[in-house]
């Protein structure tokens, strides 16, 4: 069959998929990403309906609170900038370094790709931004502390800044 007879009985281009633009795609994907961070927030509030859920709630709140105070002050004493120093200093001599560019370049890729993407939207919510705050200070805390472990770490914060995300009323955050 040629390209003209293809058309003629109905398996050519009319019957191929119809190519999505990248524009409605992108969009569809940040219609995605509201969608489901409301429906993870509506299926939260059941928590915040009992006691025991508005207290747990109040206390995540509380302890993301306290976190960003000492943070705050780890960043603006002598140690804390000395530290900072430390790390853009490595982090430069890092991608000095042949693997480092590589990795720096891999990484502006995943950034670019469509799952860097929707990551990105994902952070520009609060509730990506808390959970995954919370999953990372848990995962770091799990280094130091063996009982906990890095994993179950991650997911202890990943939860309180689930719950944090709901204690919050909207535009607090």
């Amino acid at each position: 069959m040629t390209e003209s007879t293809k058309d003629s009985v109905g398996q050519g281009p009319e019957s191929a998929e119809p190519e999505v633009n990248p524009a409605a795609k992108a969009e569809s994907s940040t219609d995605k990403v509201g969608r489901l961070t409301d429906e993870a927030l509506a299926a939260g509030k059941r928590i915040t309906q009992s006691d025991a859920g508005r207290k747990a709630a109040a206390f995540a709140d509380t302890v993301f609170d306290k976190a960003e105070e000492l943070g705050r002050k780890v960043s603006e004493s002598d140690t804390g900038r000395k530290v900072a120093d430390k790390a853009h200093e490595l982090h430069d001599k890092a991608l000095d370094t042949e693997l480092g560019r590589k990795v720096a370049d891999k990484a502006h890729d995943l950034g670019d790709s469509e799952a860097g993407q929707t990551a990105k939207k994902v952070w520009q919510t609060p509730l990506g931004k808390n959970v995954g705050t919370g999953a990372a200070a848990g995962a770091a805390l799990g280094l130091v502390v063996p009982i906990v472990g890095p994993l179950f770490g991650a997911v202890l914060g990943g939860g309180l800044g689930y719950l944090r995300t709901l204690a919050r009323k909207p535009g607090n955050d």
